[in-house]
């Protein structure tokens, strides 16, 4: 998976390529989003979670040599191992979430203050990515995105966002139109001829599926 560094990857890599281009994505994120807000209504960072889908995280968990009674539960240390499995970015990653303010992209720094567990067969991990300024949250709606852009993965935001500090301020969560993104995605990949790899250059039509917040707060 080109998102992350991970021993498993090279496994679902060889997958990919066996699989025919319209099964995209082939690993399911459940994303959470958290908001961090100062007293001034100005957003400071992100709070992420990222809950994998069982199939990867069963491969994560046996590759890495983790829970080998299959028990379902983690000791100390194999948590202690697992966290951090997936922040071992690429330094031109950015991460698959992204954030804007009107037509201005912002800026979020690398990951930091990560952490994972592995609970109901799936792995859960969080982490903390911060603005370069605060951002002023009484204008223009802060808004997050969360997608893949080669849709290798799909993430999807399952939980109401989460706002952390701040006064009178709210977030409403906002789903693509499928029916527009598939008509995307079918039309990318009708500019392919017979004998290119789809899987090996796949068209970048992940924003389409891409599922948002959006932040505004009262003025002080």
């Amino acid at each position: 998976m080109k998102s992350f560094v991970c021993p498993a990857a090279a496994f679902l890599i060889a997958f990919a390529l066996a699989t025919p281009a319209l099964a995209h994505p082939h690993v399911y994120i459940d994303s959470g989003i958290e908001v961090l807000i100062d007293d001034q209504n100005r957003a400071t960072g992100v709070r992420i979670s990222w809950t994998y889908d069982e199939y990867y995280s069963l491969f994560i968990i046996g590759d890495m040599g983790l829970d080998p009674d299959w028990d379902g539960a983690l000791t100390a240390e194999e948590a202690a191992r697992l966290s951090g499995f997936d922040m071992k970015w690429d330094p031109e990653f950015p991460g698959d979430t992204y954030a804007l303010q009107g037509d201005v992209d912002l800026s979020l720094s690398r990951p930091k203050g990560w952490s994972a567990d592995y609970a109901d067969g799936k792995i859960t991990s969080r982490h903390v990515r911060d603005f370069d300024l605060p951002i002023s949250l009484t204008g223009d709606p802060l808004i997050v995105q969360v997608y893949d852009p080669g849709y290798y993965v799909l993430y999807t935001i399952v939980h109401d966002p989460v706002l952390t500090g701040g006064l009178g301020c709210t977030a409403t969560a906002y789903a693509p139109d499928i029916t527009e993104a598939d008509e995307a995605l079918k039309d990318a990949l009708a500019e392919y001829s017979a004998d290119e790899s789809v899987e090996a250059d796949f068209p970048a039509i992940g924003k389409a599926y891409s599922e948002e917040i959006r932040v505004t707060c009262a003025a002080s």
